[in-house]
């Protein structure tokens, strides 16, 4: 087990630090609403479930994902906050959004809502609802791409940053629940490397923009959640996560064509 889960460890540095590193030089390259579709197609919520089937069992897994799309309404709500306060300093950004993510992972963690589906429709109307303010009312403006171009190092340093955050969640959420892991599971990990790359990078507003879009797409990560919830029990880790993955791309294509439109 303790090879297992040091392994789990390992990769979900490797894979979550390259995939923000790629899909970040992705967004600065074709723009934010491309950018922010691609970043979030699910990573470190892929590399955790699989071992934490592997650690475990496939039930367990059942049991987390009960609690995933709370987790998923959290993290939306923690980019809208991230968005909110980044006009004031980056700073202030991450130190707002995560003590939000805090206080709304322990209010669910005590809540201890357990019905799948009623979860599944909050995540939703809340993603949704989110993308309508942060588009409508805040008025956040879209970036096209940036040319400039990313050297090795900073490549190289996008990777162990990344990767580091997403490593280090993988270890605390050993020591968790399944309720709580599927809370912790979500922590945006993903979401606060990339707005942090992104802002440093290409500054405040092609963040925001990038972030507007990150919103919306967080709804391919419900669509992962409800394919691994059926999946998993009945074909298994691999095939369930195959057949989850190939449904959550497929719900990018869906939805570049209205971000496109709308937003």
């Amino acid at each position: 087990m303790d090879s297992i889960f040091l392994l789990k460890v390992v990769s979900s540095f490797v894979i979550a630090g390259s995939w923000i590193a790629l899909s970040t030089m992705i967004a600065e390259r074709m723009g934010s609403k491309i950018g922010g579709l691609i970043s979030n197609l699910p990573s470190n919520i892929l590399v955790s479930l699989i071992f934490i089937a592997l650690v475990n069992d496939v039930s367990y897994v059942s049991n987390a994902a009960i609690s995933i799309p709370l987790g998923i309404s959290i993290c939306t709500l923690f980019l809208v906050v991230f968005i909110l306060f980044l006009k004031f300093s980056l700073l202030i950004a991450i130190i707002f959004s995560l003590l939000f993510w805090l206080l709304s992972a322990f209010l669910s963690s005590r809540l201890n809502l357990d019905n799948f589906y009623i979860n599944i429709i909050i995540s939703l109307v809340t993603i949704f609802l989110s993308a309508l303010f942060l588009e409508k009312i805040l008025k956040t403006p879209s970036v096209k791409n940036n040319k400039r171009r990313l050297n090795f190092s900073q490549f190289v340093s996008r990777i162990l940053f990344s990767g580091s955050i997403v490593a280090g969640v993988v270890v605390i959420s050993r020591f968790s629940t399944p309720y709580f892991v599927g809370i912790f599971a979500t922590f945006p990990a993903m979401l606060l490397s990339t707005m942090v790359i992104l802002t440093v990078n290409q500054g405040k507003k092609f963040a925001q923009g990038t972030g507007k879009i990150l919103a919306l797409s967080l709804s391919n990560t419900v669509v992962y959640i409800i394919a691994v919830y059926i999946t998993y029990p009945s074909l298994g880790i691999l095939w369930g996560t195959l057949i989850s993955y190939s449904l959550s791309a497929m719900w990018i294509t869906f939805l570049y064509p209205l971000v496109k439109k709308l937003i």
